[in-house]
């Protein structure tokens, strides 16, 4: 994975554009800060969430947040090189076999689960169909289980605002049945009060519903990588030659970038 600067620049934006907004408008700052109200937030957004779905699926949305700052290589570049080591793959099966393959394995290759399994059907010999089936049933049944963190965290970003908006109301609350009491602190109270409704659509909009939208669009990527490589071991199964992967593989790739020279080596 590398690490992605969009995600630590959209979130450091919004940070930064949150908090000027607070220096520019007041010089009380610190009305804005309430850890109790936070934790209100927060944690009944989980403890609904525990509710919702089992602690390990929680963990793992959870887990999936923070690796919003990274990114799996799914880009155009990294496609087309995947294309590029079919092409090779191709001329070294036909000559070496199995045994070939799995040595040319560079080592971050050697870490990737779904192209080690997609070597060990075609190095158990199944036959192209039965290897199209296999990584077919894989590649959905990864989707389905990666789906679930997104739909843990839009939920988490549906439950926020609303445990906001209870934190408001115990606020009223407290402060009406203080009403006869301090007059000169009832402003200061209902600004307090009205911090939990702030931090729910804070956290729901800045945190939950963003890196849920990003789990979702790193899926697609990634399920559109695995049908690509699912391709390609298919046509390693058939010992389609260099030039029939290039092009048949060509076609998950955009025009600009695809690749020109199979045929030249051929």
């Amino acid at each position: 994975m590398m690490f992605s600067f969009s995600t630590l620049i959209g979130f450091c934006a919004g940070i930064s554009l949150f908090a000027f907004a607070i220096i520019s408008s007041t010089d009380h700052h610190q009305i804005f800060m309430s850890l109790s109200s936070l934790a209100l937030v927060l944690g009944s957004t989980l403890a609904a969430s525990l509710i919702s779905y089992s602690s390990g699926d929680v963990l793992i949305a959870m887990r999936s947040m923070v690796q919003t700052f990274f990114h799996t290589p799914t880009s155009q570049k990294h496609l087309r090189t995947l294309v590029s080591r079919f092409v090779d793959w191709s001329n070294l099966y036909r000559q070496g076999g199995i045994s070939a393959l799995e040595q040319s394995l560079s080592k971050e290759e050697s870490k990737d689960e779904y192209l080690c399994h997609a070597m060990e059907l075609i190095g158990s010999g199944y036959k192209n169909h039965e290897i199209r089936i296999m990584l077919s049933d894989a590649m959905d049944a990864t989707w389905q289980r990666h789906t679930l963190e997104s739909k843990v965290l839009n939920t988490m970003a549906t439950y926020a605002p609303g445990f906001g908006m209870v934190g408001t109301i115990i606020g009223l609350i407290i402060m009406l049945d203080n009403l006869n009491g301090d007059m000169a602190g009832l402003g200061q109270g209902l600004a307090l009060a009205l911090i939990t409704t702030l931090y729910g659509v804070v956290l729901a909009n800045l945190f939950f519903k963003p890196a849920a939208n990003q789990v979702t669009e790193k899926q697609e990527a990634l399920y559109y990588r695995h049908q690509l490589i699912t391709e390609g071991f298919v046509m390693l199964a058939e010992k389609r030659d260099a030039l029939f992967i290039q092009d048949r593989l060509n076609a998950f790739l955009k025009p600009s970038v695809r690749l020109q020279f199979a045929d030249e080596e051929l």
